[in-house]
């Protein structure tokens, strides 16, 4: 599957990360071209000393993670000491509790902070939706509502083993194709790939996907 090196982020934001898992992922990176990795906020200032400045992976940190429902001051000052450490893309967890209240509004008006922020130090910007909480209109709302923002890509799922009647975790070829539709071309797609095959992969970076997060080694 060296083909599809190029498209893969190496995940690590399971609450039982050990360090050795981290730099595993690391070596993985660095030998195989992956394009990048994916850590918890208190990780970034060391794996952005163990690439150095000039390494060519992207080192990647999300904020108010997995739930997103922090006050937008905390995402704030998390993605603030991200990009201090280090961090050369964020990602955002949208609010999905107050998509669900009347409270709505407010997630433009945070996006819009934290993507000038971001874009201020000339870095990439993700927001992550958990797809499978939305139903088809508030997918395509809160799709619209991230590239009208200003958001340099759009991811489908936290990639969190969450639980709950309205949430699936299995992964669906036919969902993340359907994503990647709903999406315009300008904005790029992150899709978590922790249960496809090589095949369906390869069949999502066809169809214009252009990261792959990956949440588990391998070889």
């Amino acid at each position: 599957m060296n083909h599809l090196f190029p498209y893969i982020e190496r995940t690590l934001l399971h609450p039982g990360v050990t360090l050795n898992e981290q730099y595993e992922a690391l070596d993985e990176v660095t030998q195989l071209g992956l394009v990048g990795m994916t850590v918890a906020p208190f990780w970034v200032k060391k794996f952005r000393r163990e690439l150095g400045d000039t390494h060519p992976a992207i080192l990647s940190t999300v904020i108010g993670y997995p739930f997103g429902y922090q006050r937008t001051e905390a995402k704030q000052t998390e993605l603030e000491w991200a990009l201090r450490d280090g961090a050369s893309e964020i990602e955002v967890v949208l609010n999905t509790s107050a998509l669900f209240s009347p409270t709505s509004v407010w997630l433009k008006i945070e996006l819009a902070k934290l993507v000038a922020l971001v874009h201020a130090q000339e870095k990439f910007f993700t927001v992550i939706l958990e797809s499978s909480l939305l139903d088809p209109n508030q997918l395509r709302a809160m799709i619209k509502l991230a590239t009208d923002t200003g958001a340099d890509f759009i991811k489908n799922s936290t990639g969190a083993r969450l639980t709950g009647p309205r949430l699936a975790t299995d992964f669906s070829l036919e969902e993340a194709l359907a994503f990647r539709q709903l999406v315009p071309q300008m904005v790029g797609v992150k899709i978590v790939v922790d249960e496809a095959s090589q095949e369906q992969m390869e069949t999502l970076v066809s169809a214009g996907v252009e990261r792959l997060s990956l949440g588990k080694p391998i070889a």
